[in-house]
């Protein structure tokens, strides 16, 4: 027992000599992600991401963290309401400091900015939190034009012009990498102008992308703006 201890302390300090040496020979090249005292500079930095970083495994050091991002956004909040946390309406004080910490690990994973910009600006209402997460993609990624586009996108909001943030909504609502929850977003704009077929469509597109947060909640949409429609569709002359 005494002897399996000593072997696991060895590994262990071996893994981290490994990761210093690693961390030394990257000042002698240039390296493209943030130096170590900004990747590890969130209030939601753990060890783990220390320690990932000197592995030289930056970007399943991100996906981890992004997965606890998501879990912690998609836990239900006290008072919330159903609608509320089925829309991802809450206060989640910590949601930018989480995407913050992914995209410090690894800049270039330019989801965290399109998912997190979208749900701080639209969801949260956190129109100012938005822009800082938008801008710190943008200087990472300045030829990713459409994080340009939700920025203006986001002034759309600000100065409540619809139609222009419609306009942008179905630019990017067919892209592959279009957060779920951009397409709720054009879904929902459209319900509330009765554009009901255009809705389904949108909600159609969500269900099958195979989105698991989004699967049921597209099926129940479906259903229920199918049913207005067919409402309408009765009360019409």
């Amino acid at each position: 027992m005494e002897r399996d201890k000593r072997t696991i302390a060895a590994a262990g300090i071996a893994w981290l000599a490994v990761g210093v040496f690693y961390l030394l020979l990257l000042h002698q090249f240039q390296d493209p992600f943030p130096p170590l005292s900004v990747s590890l500079s969130t209030p939601t930095t753990q060890l783990n991401d220390f320690i990932g970083i000197a592995l030289g495994i930056r970007r399943l050091t991100a996906d981890i963290a992004w997965i606890q991002t998501l879990q912690y956004y998609g836990t239900e909040e006290a008072n919330q309401s159903e609608e509320e946390f089925e829309n991802g309406i809450g206060k989640y004080p910590l949601f930018l400091a989480y995407c913050q910490r992914v995209a410090r690990i690894d800049p270039y994973f330019t989801y965290v900015y399109f998912y997190g910009g979208g749900a701080l600006g639209w969801n949260m209402n956190r129109l100012d939190e938005a822009e800082i997460l938008l801008k710190e993609g943008i200087a990472f990624n300045p030829t990713e034009w459409r994080l340009q586009q939700y920025l203006a996108a986001l002034a759309y909001q600000k100065n409540h012009d619809l139609s222009k943030l419609t306009l942008f909504l179905e630019s990017f609502v067919q892209e592959e990498d279009c957060p779920s929850l951009l397409r709720a977003l054009l879904a929902n704009i459209y319900k509330k102008q009765g554009r009901y077929e255009d809705a389904i469509k949108i909600w159609t597109l969500v269900y099958q992308t195979g989105d698991a947060a989004y699967r049921e909640r597209a099926v129940d949409q479906i259903h229920r703006i199918s049913a207005l429609a067919a409402r309408r569709g009765r009360q019409a002359p």
